[in-house]
């Protein structure tokens, strides 16, 4: 392909028009004009290809630099307003302290247990009576919502 960033041009470029834009595909889908399967890979495709755009740190330098040509803070340009801010990431590894480490070895030993407890409670079934020895509380099977999903791997 010559001119990839062409095919994205095409696309809409304001939130009107890719919300009609989304509502005309989901037509043609449902109308049968293509096979829905074959319009989930190639969007699981398109998925693919936008993040992997959005995620190189060149395009990213790139985009910063353009958006630094702009001196407000806030700025319109190209059909969106745009902020520019700066994001802190505090990294706490080197601070030597032994409180924070407890902290966290204690919420990995209650996410670790929570996890056992759950695995425990979805081993009951409807109508069977299981009580809590601790607490003596009647426990309730969970709730359990199934659908079906597909899972997507671009070959």
């Amino acid at each position: 392909m010559k001119n990839p960033l062409s095919l994205i041009t095409k696309f809409p470029s304001t939130k009107r028009e890719r919300e009609f834009f989304i509502h005309q595909a989901i037509e043609e889908i449902m109308n049968g004009n293509c096979y829905p399967l074959q319009m989930e890979v190639r969007l699981k495709n398109l998925e693919e290809i936008i993040k992997g755009i959005r995620t190189s740190t060149t395009v990213k330098n790139a985009v910063i630099a353009e958006a630094d040509y702009y001196h407000e803070k806030t700025f319109e340009q190209y059909g969106a307003r745009i902020t520019k801010s700066t994001r802190r990431e505090w990294i706490y590894d080197n601070c030597n302290d032994s409180i924070l480490a407890d902290f966290r070895i204690q919420l990995n030993d209650l996410q670790a247990a929570i996890k056992e407890r759950e695995s425990f409670l979805q081993t009951l079934k409807p109508g069977m009576i299981a009580v809590d020895e601790a607490t003596g509380e009647q426990l309730i099977p969970p709730a359990v919502n199934e659908k079906t999903i597909l899972q997507i791997s671009i070959l």
